[in-house]
């Protein structure tokens, strides 16, 4: 494990948590925002793989991992400035920036506020809004957390993150959706009010206008059996980025950084720029008969849609 420094730091009153790793080792440094449930312990070992390439910055942002609540009226702008001013007390003023499925709002939005700070963008599992085929059953499991129906939560939140189809021939997604439900109904008070409140500032702010974003190099990719933010609903934000690409992952849904962590590894090292990507293979039509594979409301047609099939090292594809 490379050296770390642990920053506990504050913006407005809200504390803000930050785990460097590898300080110094290159002049731009991997800033890293997980996803809802995916704080700085949790994310430990892509953090120290990531450390071996290039210095890393994981943050848990106000509303995540040990910095308590952050009411649902506090806007993603916010979280994004409390970053910014992070990394000022930190003295980095350029940085390489990936977010994970929540984080990638986040993300978005600081690159829309900070464009000047980011070199390269990496976005997996990536949203701008809530689908609205999902917005009745995210408001079901706010119910069941009202009503203390925790298993009936973790149920209907599992298979979301967690491809079921795939869990039934992947050992992997398996272990990794048994292993979120556990989590899930074993969370305590404090983890489910985050959710509470992360959740109703998806519904009530998430919604970023993708003609706003920036000419920032950009990465875009999920595991091609998403099924929470499909491969097109991702190719769609790839393509609204003057330099976006998008790629597939194969043999991975939502949960892509645990199935599948060597190639989620070498993603992010590519849209960092620590590494080259390949010279772009034949690409392999995904179908997106199954309306939980498509983007929603968009014209991406199913030959648009990229995927990876092979298990080279970094496999990694990309559509333009």
């Amino acid at each position: 494990m490379a050296d770390t420094i642990v920053h506990t730091l504050n913006h407005k009153g809200f504390p803000v948590h930050v785990k460097e790793y590898a300080r110094g080792t290159c002049d731009i440094p991997l800033v890293v925002i997980g996803g809802a449930f995916q704080n700085i312990a949790q994310i430990e070992r892509m953090s120290g793989a990531l450390a071996k390439h290039t210095w890393v910055i994981a943050f848990d942002t106000p509303g995540n991992g040990e910095t308590g609540v952050l009411p649902y009226n506090y806007t993603f702008e916010f979280i994004a400035e409390c970053i910014a001013a992070a990394l000022e007390k930190l003295q980095v003023r350029k940085i390489n920036l990936v977010g994970f499925s929540y984080g990638s709002i986040i993300a978005l939005r600081f690159v829309q506020q900070y464009k000047a700070m980011v070199s390269r963008l990496t976005l997996l599992g990536a949203m701008h809004r809530i689908p609205e085929r999902l917005i009745y059953e995210f408001n079901l499991m706010l119910f069941y957390l009202k009503w203390d129906k925790q298993e009936a939560f973790a149920d209907s939140f599992t298979n979301l993150m967690s491809n079921p189809e795939l869990r039934e021939t992947n050992k992997l997604a398996r272990l990794a959706g048994e292993k979120l439900h556990y989590a899930l109904t074993h969370a305590n008070e404090g983890i489910r009010e985050q959710f509470i409140h992360n959740t109703k500032r998806i519904l009530k702010h998430g919604n970023t206008d993708l003609s706003l974003l920036p000419d920032v190099r950009t990465l875009v990719s999920t595991g091609e059996h998403d099924i929470f933010v499909p491969p097109a609903a991702n190719k769609l934000i790839a393509d609204a980025f003057p330099r976006g690409r998008y790629v597939s992952i194969d043999g991975a849904d939502h949960m892509v950084h645990v199935i599948q962590f060597k190639k989620t590894i070498n993603t992010i090292l590519a849209g960092s720029g620590v590494i080259e990507i390949k010279k772009p293979l034949p690409t392999i039509v995904l179908s997106t008969e199954n309306s939980r594979y498509s983007a929603g409301n968009s014209d991406i047609q199913s030959s648009d849609i990229p995927n990876i099939g092979s298990d080279v090292e970094p496999a990694i594809r990309t559509t333009h």
